[in-house]
């Protein structure tokens, strides 16, 4: 009896983590450059017979239940529509690479969003998250009179070259860490390199590659199985009650 409901709180559980993933990829439908996230899920037993190391999956024998456990989130890294602005602070990846942006702290984040604005000091940002890095650094762009080529170049209205955006790229075989809204943070130790096949289009925005309907079908779908994990747990809970019953008696 016991082992009906972990196999059913496991369900619940796993489904409960499913509707939030779910939920997090809608509320971010909106969010330039936003990459869609997907739960995979795995028997116990076949998680019980491995165990994960950095890059790799070790089969340590053993055996398990039949319940259910979130084996990974993985993220879908199709590249969004890009959609038009005519917005001067607004900027857009065609091909490869990130944005780099540089926080409070010093740390250097990579995104898909182009949605920059300025701040009281001249210099370019992404609200929320830091500075716009270029070439040399910060980027300043003292007002909205720029342009930004195919190459990322940023030309002020007297033609005067500024800086070029740095669009950066991970080593291969290293996983950017996700922070939220579509911004990732480097593993540590991990040298950023520059990004060679991609292009600038100015003053637009990539979107988010969230499929709206295919999300809001999920979702349907996994508060069904939610429901219907609760019902089951519901029913076992009743037969244990009159099993104690008929034990008394």
């Amino acid at each position: 009896m016991l082992s009906g409901f972990y196999t059913i709180a496991s369900g619940i559980l796993t489904r409960q983590r499913e509707i939030d993933t779910i939920g997090n990829n809608l509320v971010n439908a909106q969010t330039p450059g936003y990459r869609s996230k997907r739960m995979v899920m795995s028997a116990f037993e076949q998680e019980l017979m491995t165990r994960k190391d950095a890059n790799s999956r070790t089969v340590i024998g053993g055996s398990g239940a039949t319940a259910v456990v979130v084996d990974d989130v993985v993220t879908n890294h199709e590249p969004g529509m890009l959609t038009k602005t005519d917005r001067v602070f607004d900027a857009a990846i065609s091909g490869e690479g990130f944005f780099t942006v540089e926080g409070e702290g010093g740390e250097l984040f990579l995104t898909r969003n182009g949605h920059f604005n300025m701040d009281a000091e001249g210099y370019l940002i992404l609200p929320g998250v830091g500075r716009v890095q270029g070439q040399y650094g910060p980027i300043r762009v003292e007002n909205a009179d720029f342009e930004i080529d195919e190459y990322g170049r940023i030309i002020n209205s007297y033609g005067g070259y500024i800086d070029t955006l740095r669009i950066s790229v991970l080593p291969e075989g290293a996983a950017p860490t996700e922070l939220e809204n579509g911004v990732y943070s480097s593993p540590e130790g991990t040298q950023l390199l520059a990004a060679q096949d991609y292009s600038i289009i100015h003053k637009s925005l990539e979107l988010s590659n969230v499929d709206y309907n295919r999300e809001l079908t999920l979702l349907l779908e996994a508060q069904r199985a939610f429901q219907a994990c609760s019902s089951a747990l519901s029913i076992i809970d009743e037969v244990n009650k009159k099993a104690h019953q008929i034990a008394q008696v």
